[in-house]
């Protein structure tokens, strides 16, 4: 499911809330496939002239990959095409778990885009980061 809204406390402004469920080909744990659907549900629910406050993807009917049956309608996956899949993720999750959360990312922003992450209000995290501790300095 993929979401989008605007700030209901800014009354000033024009509202629009709205949501949209994407049905994937297959049951896939493939984040390409994920990130495809979540950028075509986008696409449907975008709307000029507003000031959006929030948008997400939430993934719904979650199932173990033993559990996985196909339906009539579903084009299997081939083989090949899955080990690749299957094999490209195991890699990014290898990449990200030996170089840090967050290393390998598909669909980033570049540098110079008009939108950039904003995180001025970011929760401290001293209690996790020890880059982030806070020093206190006497004065003698």
């Amino acid at each position: 499911m993929v979401f989008v809204r605007t700030n209901a406390f800014r009354t000033d402004l024009p509202q629009y809330r709205n949501r949209v469920v994407m049905t994937l080909e297959r049951p896939t744990d493939d984040s390409r496939a994920l990130i495809h659907a979540a950028i075509q549900g986008l696409r449907q629910l975008w709307r000029k002239g507003y000031k959006y406050h929030k948008a997400g993807a939430m993934l719904l009917d979650l199932t173990p990959k033993a559990s996985r049956q196909l339906t009539l309608e579903e084009t299997p996956q081939t083989e090949a095409e899955a080990k690749r899949s299957e094999r490209l993720m195991a890699t990014m999750d290898q990449l990200n778990r030996k170089l840090g959360r967050g290393t390998i990312q598909l669909g980033l922003p570049r540098m110079g885009n008009a939108w950039k992450l904003r995180s001025e209000h970011c929760t401290p995290r001293y209690t996790t980061r020890w880059n982030e501790l806070v020093h206190v300095r006497r004065n003698t």
